[in-house]
């Protein structure tokens, strides 16, 4: 209860009690031990291994199904249906050919009527003048166009540029077939200069600007078409 020694009486307590600790503590482990297994020994049962004999069989083994393939039936085809005839293509009977009247005389000049078509033309070019021709009074007829018959002018204002009276070689005679319908054509060639007394032709070509084609057979009314040079 008194401790003696060279140390403080308080360290030997010290060590007195982690003694006795440390002896309850090894007593408290054993006692579970023990104990512990005793419980173990009452509670647990042996096992027991069935036999063969005890086994009961409830049911066959389900066999695992397996998947059927689908077997593939040939279809009855349709056949596909024949594409209907084309149709032959209607043949349309040629257009009968207008018949044109024959003339059976001569035409009165001065009964023809005259139409005059002339286009635009650059300056140094040759213009082409397209008379159109029809006769009213006579279903058909023969007219003689020559340099006496047909007199043809090229004017600017009041001056005329070049005349056929100058060169009635640039006329061509023709005989053409005048009709009420369709018009006949008889064409006239200015080759864009201008004209003097026995046809002397200059050099130069007249000057751009407006121009007037005359025409008129001899007898009958005059005729013109405008054009302009550029």
């Amino acid at each position: 209860m008194r401790p003696s020694g060279p140390l403080p009486s308080r360290v030997y307590w010290t060590r007195r009690l982690a003694l006795l600790t440390v002896v309850l503590l090894a007593t408290v482990v054993l006692w579970w031990l023990v104990s512990g297994a005793g419980d173990a020994d009452e509670t647990t049962a042996p096992d027991v291994v069935p036999t063969t004999t005890d086994r009961i069989t409830t049911s066959e083994p389900t066999k695992k199904p397996t998947r059927s393939t689908p077997t593939t039936q040939a279809l009855p085809t349709t056949p596909a249906p024949r594409p209907a005839p084309k149709p032959e293509p209607e043949q349309r009977s040629p257009r009968p050919t207008a018949t044109l009247a024959q003339p059976t005389d001569s035409c009165d000049a001065t009964a023809v009527d005259m139409t005059i078509d002339v286009a635009d033309v650059k300056a140094g070019r040759s213009n082409t003048a397209t008379f159109l021709l029809t006769s009213p009074d006579a279903e058909a007829c023969t007219l003689a166009v020559t340099p006496t018959s047909l007199v043809v002018n090229v004017t600017s204002g009041t001056d005329t540029v070049w005349s056929s009276d100058d060169c009635p070689d640039e006329l061509l005679a023709k005989q053409v077939v005048v009709r009420s319908d369709p018009p006949s054509s008889y064409q006239f060639t200015w080759r864009g200069n201008r004209s003097s007394e026995g046809c002397q032709i200059d050099g130069a070509s007249v000057e751009p600007g407006g121009y007037w084609v005359e025409a008129a057979f001899i007898g009958g009314e005059p005729h013109k078409a405008y054009f302009d040079i550029t």
